[in-house]
């Protein structure tokens, strides 16, 4: 008898979960300036919002980069076990649930980029965290594919759909008018916006990571607004469902990505602490752009798709 694909995936997810303690375990990335020295946990990035007195992002990437991943990864074993139970029905239930709110993977690009980022301001180096998350990550794409995951039964409505869009334009007008993320160096500091910090990436040369920026905090931010919209009030133009499908599955996708901006601040302002020598602050626009992230993911999950027949 062929064995069946849970018990194939079984080890993988085994596999994953140690890969992700490890990655809570060891520093992700580590900075040098003179002789001082600086490395960055996973555990440590909220800590690094709050001690810039920024309780609810701290708490926001607490939430989504550590707590939520990490029941995910517990789960998978039991979701792989080989044996039909109710236990296991119900742990593949909650990881339907819960795998869009665990980003893994936009919190390693994040560490990434920091890492090319970082510049002059000191000598960074990747630490062996990154690449336990990074194979944690991979293992997790993975078997996100090959386990049976139901569909979250969210409530559907069009009206509360609405509202969390509305919502998030409101936010997103200070979030790309404020200043995102300050640093402060012995020169003094400096203040950027989201559309300032993708245009300095491009004058030092940074292309590649100015384009991934600009595509994750701002093209996928008001893609999404403009695609849900067209959803909203414009598909009965395009009333074929397999159109509209991947339209809703395209922005599901893309959703999670905006938090790249988030992230990329909580992973240097972990690592640049130097006192009075360089540091990194979030800035005024950084909360009301991630209360956008996390409400236009709700509004597309809130969002009625019609099924095609």
């Amino acid at each position: 008898m062929a064995p069946s694909k849970s018990s194939s995936t079984l080890p993988y997810a085994i596999a994953a979960l140690a890969c992700w303690g490890f990655a809570l375990y060891f520093p992700l990335a580590e900075v040098q300036k003179l002789n001082l020295s600086n490395s960055s946990f996973l555990l440590s990035i909220g800590s690094a919002f709050r001690a810039k007195d920024q309780l609810l992002l701290g708490l926001c990437v607490d939430v989504l980069a550590v707590a939520i991943p990490s029941l995910l990864f517990l789960l998978l074993p039991l979701a792989a076990a080989p044996s039909s139970t109710p236990l296991r029905k119900r742990c593949l239930q909650l990881l339907g649930a819960i795998k869009t709110w665990a980003m893994p993977e936009v919190f390693a690009l994040s560490i990434l980029i920091a890492f090319i980022k970082l510049g002059s301001l000191a000598e960074a180096s990747i630490a062996p965290g990154f690449y336990f998350l990074s194979l944690a990550t991979l293992l997790l794409i993975y078997l996100l594919q090959r386990l049976p995951i139901p569909e979250p039964p969210h409530r559907k409505s069009r009206p509360a759909a609405l509202a969390y869009l509305l919502a998030a334009c409101l936010l997103l007008v200070p979030a790309n008018a404020l200043p995102i993320m300050t640093v402060s160096t012995a020169q003094g500091h400096k203040s950027s916006t989201i559309i300032a910090g993708v245009a300095n990436l491009a004058e030092h040369g940074l292309w590649g990571i100015a384009a991934v920026v600009f595509v994750a905090s701002i093209l996928v931010p008001f893609g999404k607004l403009g695609g849900l919209a067209w959803l909203l009030f414009l598909s009965h133009k395009n009333p074929d469902p397999s159109f509209q499908g991947k339209l809703y599955r395209f922005i599901d996708f893309i959703g999670r990505w905006s938090m790249l901006d988030i992230f990329l601040i909580g992973v240097l302002a972990s690592l640049i602490e130097f006192g009075s020598l360089a540091s990194i602050s979030p800035g005024p626009a950084a909360p009301a752009f991630a209360a956008a992230v996390i409400l236009t993911i709700i509004a597309v999950e809130r969002f009625p798709l019609k099924q095609s027949s």
